[in-house]
């Protein structure tokens, strides 16, 4: 209505209509502050929830080192041995008869205790990564243990909106630490690198029980050949089947890694729910620690 219109009108109708649109407008105010306020309330709380990851990207032993000298020539090792040499260096007993020179110990123990200087990379869009640099600024790379076809490589440094959802991979050419992997949205499934995961401020090599080298060997085989080039959907198992066989549609990185195991029987999702994450994979029974790096030895993920 025009301003002319409502002049018109009786004195008593001009004054209805003006309260009737000063309640318009206290109510259009209201609703904005409201809608504000949520806003600002779920900006800050991503904002919390952000440091409240931050936080937990790393563990550091607060207990001290040990000599390590007297275990380097001692022919054999005792359970409290490898017990002792697990909490210094992040490396049970695998991880420790795997290697060819027991110096090597000196190094994983200085890498396992190395504070160093968190930094930030993008594994995805909205998906902000912890990495270690030294105090100079030079990218940081944790000593691996030697590979094996079939490790599956596990990290909680990655994390969305205050989840941290971490990364998952399966070695499928341990002499070239060539991993199969899934990365994220728009991407497919390809190769990568374990030196990722060297990078971050935390990893956990895994190794499944009780299986042959042979074994774990045909399972990152049969990885590389058949789950290449899908694409990934974090909603695997909620909207489509999470069991897909030898012939995925879609995939993300924790399941990726399921389903080669899950192909030769061996179901390593700790909770058997719908999704399955890199914490179920890291709790799964049916897997064992080779070496932990930046996790609680005790308590990992």
């Amino acid at each position: 209505m025009t301003a002319e219109n409502v002049q018109s009108l009786p004195p008593e109708e001009q004054t209805g209509l003006t309260r009737r649109r000063t309640r318009g407008g206290a109510f259009a105010l209201a609703f904005l502050a409201a809608f504000l306020s949520v806003l600002l309330s779920v900006v800050l709380g991503m904002g919390l929830a952000m440091a409240v990851v931050e936080n937990s990207a790393r563990f550091v032993p607060s207990y001290e080192k040990t000599d390590l000298t007297p275990y380097l020539e001692k022919e054999i090792l005792s359970e409290e041995d490898y017990e002792l040499l697990y909490h210094q260096t992040g490396l049970t007993r695998l991880g420790v008869d795997a290697l060819e020179d027991r110096s090597e110990l000196l190094d994983y123990q200085e890498n396992f205790f190395f504070e160093g200087v968190r930094a930030h990379s993008m594994a995805a869009v909205t998906t902000p990564r912890c990495v270690l640099q030294t105090e100079e600024g030079a990218d940081f790379y944790a000593k691996l243990v030697p590979l094996q076809e079939g490790d599956i490589l596990v990290t909680s440094t990655c994390h969305t909106f205050g989840w941290r959802n971490g990364h998952a991979a399966i070695v499928v050419d341990a002499e070239s630490r060539r991993v199969l992997e899934a990365t994220g949205p728009g991407c497919n499934s390809t190769l990568g690198t374990a030196n990722w995961f060297a990078h971050g401020a935390n990893f956990m090599v895994l190794r499944l029980k009780g299986a042959s080298q042979e074994e774990r060997k045909e399972i990152a085989s049969w990885a590389g050949n058949n789950l290449r080039g899908i694409e990934y959907s974090l909603f695997t198992g909620f909207f489509n089947a999470k069991d897909q066989s030898s012939a995925p549609e879609t995939t993300h990185c924790s399941h990726l890694v399921w389903q080669a195991f899950k192909r030769f029987g061996y179901d390593i999702d700790s909770d058997g729910g719908p999704l399955v994450t890199c914490n179920d994979i890291a709790r799964s029974e049916l897997l064992e620690v080779v070496q932990v790096y930046g996790f609680d030895p005790d308590a990992l993920w």
